[in-house]
């Protein structure tokens, strides 16, 4: 099967991620929607644990913006396999605000840690200072 490439202005084709734990282990599944997580959550459970279970959508609590927990009973061992469900399209454009903030405290309160208009100024004078020095002794060497 090739490999599927997002073409502009499209939806990526696997946008809903579950991570699925049991007895102290994970697995992650993928779907287009919430109605193909229906469907890939228990093959998933079944590949790996070899159990039978059914996403329970009455457990499913929601947690953040596109992010849910639940948990669903195994047909025939009645353990609990608890599941957590999120929509990663908007996963990016988090990171991008996130950063945009950060990028944009430059000289502003704490974050202006070398000082206001004196301190250039200082610096200034010091460059001046050091390059006549530099002169005086290239005049010195030179007679």
């Amino acid at each position: 099967m090739a490999k599927q490439k997002k073409m502009k202005n499209q939806p990526w084709r696997n946008d809903w991620v579950c991570v699925i734990s049991y007895n102290g282990e994970t697995r992650k599944c993928f779907a287009e929607n919430e109605r193909h997580m229906l469907i890939r959550m228990p093959e998933a459970a079944h590949r790996k644990w070899g159990i039978w279970c059914n996403m329970n959508t009455d457990s499913q609590v929601p947690v953040g913006d596109n992010y849910w927990k639940g948990y669903s009973i195994c047909v025939r061992t009645g353990g609990k396999l608890h599941w957590e469900l999120y929509y990663r399209g908007n996963k990016i454009k988090d990171a991008a605000r996130l950063l945009g903030q950060v990028g944009g405290q430059n000289g502003v309160g704490k974050k202006k840690v070398r000082g206001d208009s004196n301190y250039y100024r200082m610096l200034q004078l010091k460059g001046a200072l050091k390059r006549r020095k530099k002169k005086k002794r290239a005049k010195g060497k030179a007679e």
